[in-house]
């Protein structure tokens, strides 16, 4: 019962992929194909796809970095410092929207934090949300604080447990700081780093109340990833099927990186075992 409901959106969306919809009368006619042909033919989808891969690897060239030093950083707090934590989770509790609204005025040309620090370095007043590429740019990293929290608990999750009595084979060795995490502590977590890998791209690319409300999309489509393209093509042109179409095109990049976490995962446990 669980997973027929769990399932009955998804069979709704591919179903409903197949059809055209006349809304001022009519009944369904049966397209098969044809959306999706419609789409790839369309060169602002195949753009959208585009962007959001450069979306998508951008947070993750910026969030997986980050997520391993705050995670090091955190295991090593003691004592009192330990509240730390517990404080990392506050960015993921906060919605897109709340997000978005903190970017704007952190990145304001006229009266932002962001551009008043790099004014004391001679970088003049940046426009990030005229400029395309500045604007992708304040996105990814709205999105990445946004989801960081995510990334650090998980990889803290498995410096947890590291076997101590590694670390202290490796401080015997000469082998301190990065050098000790790079070769005992990050190959001992692929495992986890994967997992924070897969759910940090699942939540780029399906960002949407981040990117909508931060800069709707713009400059001229320059963020106008496959979840804006989805809501505009649902609410604003109303062609729901087609909707259901790019519905089904994310849920494929979804599976797509689904399958690639469990061969990492079953590659790492045939290598464990």
């Amino acid at each position: 019962m669980v997973t027929a409901l769990l399932l009955f959106p998804v069979v709704y969306a591919v179903f409903g992929s197949l059809f055209d919809t006349d809304f001022i009368g009519g009944s369904p006619d049966f397209v098969g194909l044809g959306q999706y042909v419609d789409l790839f033919q369309d060169p602002d989808f195949v753009w959208s796809i585009g962007r959001t891969l450069v979306f998508v690897t951008g947070v993750l060239v910026i969030g997986i970095p980050l997520g391993l030093v705050f995670a090091f950083a955190l295991s090593r707090a003691t004592g009192k410092l330990r509240f730390l934590r517990g404080v990392t989770i506050v960015p993921y509790l906060i919605s897109g929207i709340a997000t978005a609204v903190i970017f704007r005025l952190i990145l304001n040309r006229d009266f932002g934090e962001v551009n008043r620090v790099l004014g004391f370095f001679g970088v003049e007043d940046l426009a990030w949300f005229s400029n395309p590429t500045l604007a992708m740019l304040a996105s990814m990293l709205a999105q990445v604080w946004s989801d960081l929290p995510l990334v650090i608990l998980l990889i803290l999750g498995g410096l947890m447990t590291v076997d101590a009595d590694l670390l202290d084979a490796a401080d015997v060795d000469g082998a301190t700081g990065w050098k000790r995490a790079w070769r005992i502590s990050i190959p001992l977590i692929i495992p986890q780093l994967a997992l924070a890998t897969i759910l940090l791209s699942y939540q780029a690319l399906t960002s949407l109340g981040v990117i909508l409300a931060l800069t709707g999309g713009g400059p001229v489509d320059a963020t106008r990833t496959l979840p804006i393209a989805l809501y505009e093509t649902a609410f604003i042109d109303l062609e729901t099927n087609k909707a259901m179409a790019i519905v089904v095109v994310i849920l494929v990049f979804n599976a797509l990186l689904t399958l690639v976490y469990w061969g990492i995962s079953r590659r790492y446990d045939l290598e464990a075992a």
